[in-house]
């Protein structure tokens, strides 16, 4: 492309890629009194104990706190109750540093605890109350294409009803995806409802799916019992063949002070275990490995195993091989046995070797990104995009550019995500060095999710009638964590429709997109002449449309959630695919049905000469856009954003010499290039999440 901005890495020794992880499942508090030796329960007496110590317990906290630690992208994702330990652990988890995400509150449900008691030099015992868990089914789990990891099923009940078919279902979403999985156990109650589980067949149903699984000897032999694997030396390597007899393509098998033992399947099957052994299946093929226990002076078991998985799952989702991995998994379980939490600098601290692989990613420059045009769109258009990015024609039907998208095309993933010059998708990319790319203030209020997509759209006919839907909608009917609010800035002449000019009843409306009397609908709706550099600011759940020969920048959450209210003349099965899966007579109660007045309209619309350069002010909760004319020199404001050249004659410098900006231009700016001018004459755009 002429004039393009240079694609920049600084030198220096680069830490890796490492895939998104999400942890699913078990989260409860635990509650640790320090017991004295003599403390036992003995009717009528008092025994003198020490302090109290609250803290974050089960497989959700243990493993994703330890993937924070390594410098993990981790999202968690559990069940607690509406009660007010719920809130305690809510607020736990929005305490700690590099998590993402937070529990789901079910109306009614009492948290989960455990009374953790650990009398000197003995193992531990736990008093568990499920709460909250009892209910956890994995419905609502988001999947994509990183790395999935359940924890401990066997305190999930409603996982494992049916045989397991909740469990099932939910791996087989998170294949389906393109993901890894990776599940954990916990010992089983042998006296309880989940002892009388026929666990050979529930494994065995469960394991095909399931491409790493890092139990403990306790926990598998109190599901199979102890004749699997009997009472030798090698009781942790009986019982990692029997999981990879089983399905899986890597066991991890932990035995106490015997230490860890590393099985993998062949190539075949580790090709089929999704993105994390994409580029190291022949590495790990047919490894088998033993590892002893680091020497540390042991001051706590409670953890150890989830912190054993955690340096697995982080060696697995870099793309390291099983000697890494093992080491790993040692080391982190060693740091949390010594009372360390296992963080980058603790684990290489106790193992010096490691050092290298848990190092950082070095700082980025502004990035170039290419056209990304997905193909095959349903409606015309793609030649106003080329035009205004210096390229040859367009093929059909591409009337889409998803610039700086960590978004799937809807059911067709990876379809729509930005790659990178080098061929990484941008959203691994981010996820593995989320500090750099978007800065901690933004991290800490939203974790890892960048917060927006921009697209550039050329209408090569008008686009249907449509709306999306609000997030606490997409949230409740989708398991979605964005809706889809939008604003667009107008790069060429045309018309849109914004909003209802009357209000409609439900069934009218039913009846109107039943029907396909969409001419209806557009006399219903306010129709808008725009000129370039006008900006208009569309509210989840408002009806719109966007006219023939209108190029945009469209800015909006990072969604791809569309109600379609029309589809004849239109490539696409409305019927079928125009409600998300929900029937259209759920779907429309997200679409907007009273009247906006001619105000209301106006306020959602700022022209090119009006005074000010950014969206109108309702926009501000979810993403901001300002126009950036320069004369001379201007700063871009610090933080993660995505620059658009629009016109004129400008050069960007951003962490190097200055660089032309031609029209049409998309360049990233991660937040750790706090350095950013344009000079010359012309106008940019500069889109960014909302303020942190």
């Amino acid at each position: 492309m002429p004039g393009a901005v240079r694609i920049a890495r600084r030198t220096g020794r680069g830490g890796p890629r490492v895939l998104p992880i999400t942890v699913a499942g078990h989260l409860c508090a635990d509650v640790t009194p320090a017991l004295t030796t003599s403390a036992r329960l003995e009717p009528g007496r008092l025994f003198e104990v020490g302090p109290l110590h609250f803290g974050l317990g089960g497989c959700v906290a243990n493993t994703a706190r330890a993937l924070a630690g390594l410098g993990a992208p981790v999202a968690i994702h559990a069940a607690v109750g509406d009660d007010e330990l719920g809130e305690v652990i809510g607020r736990a988890i929005d305490a700690t540093a590099g998590l993402a995400g937070r529990p789901q509150v079910l109306p009614g449900e009492t948290t989960s605890y455990s009374l953790v008691l650990e009398p000197p030099g003995l193992d531990r015992t736990f008093w568990h109350h499920v709460g909250a868990n009892a209910r956890f089914d994995g419905i609502t789990v988001p999947v994509g294409a990183g790395l999935l990891h359940v924890g401990y099923p066997s305190l999930l009940p409603a996982l494992l009803a049916d045989d397991a078919a909740p469990l099932v279902t939910l791996l087989q979403r998170a294949r389906a995806a393109g993901a890894t999985t990776s599940l954990d156990l916990a010992v089983v109650d042998g006296t309880g409802p989940m002892g009388r589980l026929d666990w050979d067949r529930i494994l065995r149903r469960v394991l095909p799916l399931v491409d790493v699984v890092s139990p403990s000897v306790d926990d598998l032999q109190s599901a199979l019992g102890e004749a699997i694997a009997g009472d030798g030396d090698d009781r942790a390597g009986a019982l990692a063949r029997w999981l990879l007899d089983a399905g899986a393509a890597v066991a991890a098998v932990s035995d106490g002070d015997r230490g860890v033992r590393l099985l993998a399947a062949d190539e075949r099957r580790l090709r089929a275990a999704g993105p994390a052994f994409a580029d190291s299946a022949l590495r790990w093929a047919g490894a088998d490995l033993g590892r002893p226990p680091l020497p540390v002076a042991i001051t706590t078991t409670n953890g150890a195993g989830d912190a054993s998985s955690a340096g697995l799952l982080y060696a697995v989702a870099a793309g390291f091989g099983p000697q890494a991995a093992a080491d790993l998994a040692t080391a982190t379980a060693a740091c949390t046995l010594s009372g360390t939490a296992p963080t980058r600098e603790a684990v290489a601290a106790l193992a010096p070797g490691l050092a290298d692989l848990l190092r950082p990613a070095g700082p980025v420059d502004a990035v170039l990104v290419p056209a990304n045009q997905p193909a095959a769109r349903f409606y015309a258009g793609g030649d106003r995009i080329s035009g205004f990015r210096g390229l040859p024609s367009a093929e059909p039907n591409t009337p889409e550019d998803w610039v700086a998208s960590t978004v799937d095309v809807r059911g067709t993933a990876p379809t729509g995500q930005t790659r990178l010059p080098g061929g990484a998708l941008l959203a691994d990319t981010i996820a593995a060095d989320a500090q750099t790319w978007l800065g901690r203030e933004h991290l800490e209020r939203f974790g890892v999710d960048p917060k927006i997509l921009v697209k550039l759209l050329d209408a090569g006919q008008r686009l249907p009638v449509h709306a999306h839907p609000h997030r606490d909608f997409a949230a409740r009917h989708l398991g979605s964590a964005h809706g889809k609010a939008e604003a667009w800035y107008i790069l060429s002449p045309g018309e849109v429709w914004l909003g209802l000019t009357r209000d409609v009843e439900p069934a009218e409306l039913l009846a109107l997109v039943d029907e396909q009397r969409v001419d209806e609908l557009l006399v219903d709706m306010h129709r808008i002449t725009v000129e370039p550099g006008d900006r208009v600011y569309v509210p989840p759940g408002v009806l719109h449309a966007i006219g023939q020969g209108v190029l945009l920048t469209e800015v909006q959450e990072p969604e791809d959630l569309s109600i379609l209210l029309e589809w004849r003349g239109f490539d696409i099965d409305g019927a079928a695919h125009g409600h998300l899966g929900l029937g259209f007579p759920l779907a429309l109660q997200a679409v907007e049905r009273r009247a906006r007045s001619a105000a209301d309209i106006d306020g959602l619309v700022v022209r090119a000469g009006s005074p000010g350069d950014g969206l109108p002010t309702p926009a501000d909760e979810y993403f901001r856009l300002e126009r950036l004319t320069v004369t001379g020199a201007s700063e871009i404001p610090a933080g993660f954003g995505i620059l658009i050249g629009v016109d004129g004659d400008l050069s960007l410098a951003a962490g190097g010499a200055p660089a032309p900006l031609a029209p049409g231009s998309t360049v990233l700016l991660p937040a750790c290039c706090r350095s950013r001018r344009l000079t010359g004459a012309g106008t940019a755009l500069l889109v960014r999440p909302p303020a942190a």
